[in-house]
């Protein structure tokens, strides 16, 4: 059983409430994300509030975190309010399909972890499959329609998925004239299968070279993966 709760140096994520733990994969995508000045960041599907917070550490901006799920929404406002940066993480309780219908504004930096299950055996909680299979309404084609409307002109997308899922997402996204980059590819060894991939997705051409990130070498986390974790984990 995961624990209650992750704590790391400047915040603490409770997360009892939610289906969608905190992750490895997750606190790289929080820690990559290049450092900016948006006027407005956007993180889709915020689960815990993990994403939100991870940045909210980094980068000084107004942050809406919108979650659908009420039990993981409530769960990311308390950790927003437990945290230093409550006056700035803002979090919602709607579809952000829904959501976007109502807004009249665009966010430069946009952040999701999606859900990605398409064909595997679904859990008998619906929170769970909510959270981590994309054949409801959260899908990749979906996902791609909301960027395209609430990216600014110059604003990026920093979407996570696996490999297959990357580039079936890449498919949705030129298809409706967004433009997709591999900006960062993890893996979990030098030589192993790529684990994850981060994408960076935006409405004008922009120059982005791919970046690789292995989480391990061998039995031990790669010097890589420390020095980019170090601003969060307690034990670096």
């Amino acid at each position: 059983m995961a624990n209650s709760y992750f704590q790391f140096k400047q915040f603490t994520i409770h997360q009892g409430q939610c289906a969608m733990k905190v992750s490895t994969e997750a606190c790289i995508l929080g820690a990559w994300i290049p450092v900016s000045t948006p006027n407005r960041i956007l993180d889709i599907g915020t689960g815990t509030g993990l994403l939100s917070l991870m940045l909210a550490q980094r980068i000084n901006a107004p942050i809406d975190a919108i979650e659908l799920d009420e039990a993981a929404a409530q769960q990311a406002k308390k950790n927003a309010l437990e945290s230093k940066w409550k006056e700035s993480v803002k979090v919602i309780n709607q579809s952000v399909f829904e959501w976007t219908q109502s807004i009249d504004h665009t966010y430069d930096l946009i952040v999701s972890n999606p859900p990605f299950f398409t064909d595997s055996l679904k859990s008998e909680t619906n929170s769970k499959n909510l959270a981590k299979h994309d054949t409801s309404e959260f899908n990749k084609q979906n996902l791609a329609a909301v960027l395209k409307i609430l990216l600014s002109e110059n604003g990026r997308a920093y979407i996570l998925y696996p490999e297959l899922e990357s580039q079936q997402f890449k498919a949705e996204v030129e298809k409706i004239g967004l433009f997709y980059s591999e900006a960062l590819v993890i893996r979990n060894q030098p030589k192993g299968p790529v684990f994850r991939v981060i994408s960076k997705i935006t409405k004008t051409e922009q120059k982005c070279e791919s970046e690789s990130l292995n989480i391990r070498e061998g039995q031990v986390h790669s010097e890589s993966f420390e020095k980019l974790l170090s601003g969060y984990y307690l034990k670096y």
